[in-house]
């Protein structure tokens, strides 16, 4: 009797511990909702235009940001129970350059956006706000991207790319609103 319960609470036991595989389409789906957010933060940077909404649509752009950061970090959660090689397909691999990249495309129109609000925002306290967060947003950006350029080994050339671009624009936003 003692055998079969220990069997049965072993069993649960390594049941309980094994996690779900993270197949390509989770990094897409992250990616995509990530890009989504981005997008609705651009329409909110976008509405920045005069004295009356700075201070409102500068806040909630603030507060997008941070919606995109705390996404970002629940993708480097996921992708942290990743195994050192992933060997996802090449299709796959491929889905995941193709969605980062759509992320990367998003992300920068966004980031021009807010750069060239800088005359409207820079001399209210959302900028210097909006610097600590862009960098809090870029640690989070590059870390994820270093992770799902990892397992892209059939396209990893061309995420890289990618990611220096956005890493040049992201720099630029952190510049304009720390000085």
């Amino acid at each position: 009797m003692q055998f079969k319960l220990l069997t049965a609470v072993t069993t649960f036991l390594a049941a309980s511990s094994v996690q779900a595989a993270i197949a390509p389409s989770d990094i897409v789906n992250t990616l995509e909702k990530v890009t989504d957010l981005s997008s609705d933060t651009k329409d909110i940077a976008e509405d920045i235009s005069n004295p009356v909404t700075i201070i409102p649509n500068g806040f909630k752009l603030v507060n997008n940001f941070k919606d995109i950061i705390s996404t970002v970090t629940g993708a480097i959660s996921m992708l942290g129970d990743l195994p050192n090689d992933p060997n996802f397909p090449e299709a796959g691999q491929t889905d995941i350059c193709d969605a980062f990249r759509e992320f990367v495309k998003v992300h920068q129109a966004l980031l021009n956006v807010v750069i060239g609000k800088d005359s409207l925002l820079s001399s209210t306290p959302v900028a210097s706000i909006l610097a600590a967060v862009l960098r809090a947003l870029e640690s989070g950006v590059d870390k994820l991207a270093f992770t799902i350029i990892d397992t892209v080994p059939t396209c990893a050339a061309g995420a890289k790319k990618d990611l220096e671009a956005l890493d040049g624009t992201i720099g630029e936003a952190i510049d304009t609103f720390s000085s």
